[in-house]
């Protein structure tokens, strides 16, 4: 599995790294052969004004190209939105998963 990550409009710190890695990684384990490439953009739309905007944008592709499943969250910790964001993408993963395997098994019946 490929990850990038790129940090909008401030510099990526070692642990902003780690964080979204650590949660890479975990996604790799719930789906370790049906993940190709995690895409990660963290950004903060106030800049230093602070309040509840720094969000983190996540988009994976799965292998062969079947599908892409993107995910958001905004929080005013960036920590708590990078979590929130590879949690709602795991929720949309397996959904996605799940309605291919359903689609496969009906398509037998309806031919």
């Amino acid at each position: 599995m490929h990850t990038d990550i790129c940090a909008r409009g401030f510099s990526l710190t070692p642990a902003l790294r780690q964080a979204v890695e650590a949660e890479a990684r975990e996604l790799g384990r719930q789906a370790p052969r049906g993940v190709d490439t995690v895409s990660v953009r963290l950004f903060d739309a106030n800049g230093p004004r602070g309040g509840p905007d720094k969000g983190c944008l996540v988009s994976l592709r799965l292998r062969g190209g079947r599908a892409s499943v993107v995910a958001s969250a905004v929080d005013a910790n960036l920590y708590r939105a990078i979590a929130g964001a590879f949690l709602k993408l795991e929720r949309a993963t397996r959904a996605t998963v799940q309605r291919a395997r359903t689609l496969r098994r009906r398509a037998p019946d309806q031919a």
